[in-house]
């Protein structure tokens, strides 16, 4: 295979901030616009993206207290990840030109639904492993009794107790080559993560999109994905992985009109264990949506 292209660094102001991006210029090719996972950056999909940088003109940004990117991100008053969505949707309106396809990972790909079903014309998605709860959890997560839930979260728990600070990058790749999650991924993700996952600081280098703001985005489930999903309907397909899958509401998606594919032998972390895989995926939506 040849070499895979590099992207091209740029940032946008939005308000309270700028925004990082990773773009691969395609002129006259369909816009994609590639949202990432939580605790992640856009670089650990680059390789993913790179596969597809022969067929659309790409953006991909670090999303809110990720990355390289600048922007407001407290705890304190996260809610939801409409806070995802109103960015996106500003990201958009501000490109020279709107996306034509939208495509996420995770809570990337569950914010991007938000954002399209806000829009006068959503465009096709492909929603890759997005965070899809049952339908009760986000209507609790709208009451107060959800301050005393999320308490109990185990998975914001463990993220509040993550590592978050080494000597050096090289230091990190070697810990988390020795964990399940890390050791399937392709080494170029794993080596695109560390370069914008983590920043530097006056001893070494420190995630880039901290903790506490990662374990905020586990609890902030007062969205509507399924309202979302209803204005959308046949425009998005989803890729359910096989292992850890966080599409759990499948079924509550299904009757909204969103196709569900099943994919044998890979793991919620799909973007970054098998880029190429993903990217034939997010191409084949597009060929059949559009």
């Amino acid at each position: 295979m040849s070499r895979l292209p590099d992207p091209i660094r740029e940032t946008i102001a939005l308000p309270g901030g700028e925004m990082a991006l990773l773009r691969w210029p395609n002129a006259g090719a369909p816009r994609l616009v590639f949202a990432h996972a939580n605790g992640f950056c856009a670089m650990a999909a680059a390789p993913m993206l790179a596969r597809l940088a022969n067929r659309f003109d790409i953006v991909a940004p670090d999303l809110r207290g990720h990355g390289r990117t600048a922007l407001p991100a407290d705890p304190a008053t996260h809610r939801s990840w409409k806070v995802y969505a109103d960015d996106l949707l500003l990201l958009n309106a501000a490109l020279d030109r709107p996306a034509a396809f939208l495509a996420g990972h995770s809570m990337g790909a569950t914010s991007s639904l938000l954002a399209a079903s806000r829009m006068d014309d959503p465009p096709p998605l492909a929603l890759v492993e997005p965070v899809i709860l049952p339908p009760p959890l986000y209507l609790a997560a709208r009451t107060p009794a959800w301050g005393l839930f999320k308490r109990s979260m185990s998975i914001a728990k463990a993220a509040r107790k993550r590592s978050r600070a080494w000597p050096d990058r090289a230091a990190v790749r070697t810990r988390y080559k020795a964990k399940p999650n890390f050791a399937r991924w392709d080494d170029a993700a794993l080596d695109g993560y560390l370069e914008d996952g983590l920043a530097e600081t006056a001893d070494g280098v420190a995630l880039s999109c901290s903790p506490e703001w990662e374990a905020a985005n586990y609890e902030a489930q007062g969205h509507d994905p399924f309202a979302a999903a209803r204005r959308i309907g046949e425009r998005a397909r989803a890729f359910r992985a096989e292992h850890g899958s966080t599409l759990i509401g499948a079924g509550a998606l299904r009757r909204r009109g969103v196709r569900i594919d099943a994919q044998a032998g890979i793991g919620h972390l799909a973007v970054m264990e098998d880029p190429a895989r993903v990217a034939d995926w997010i191409a084949s939506v597009w060929d059949e949506t559009r």
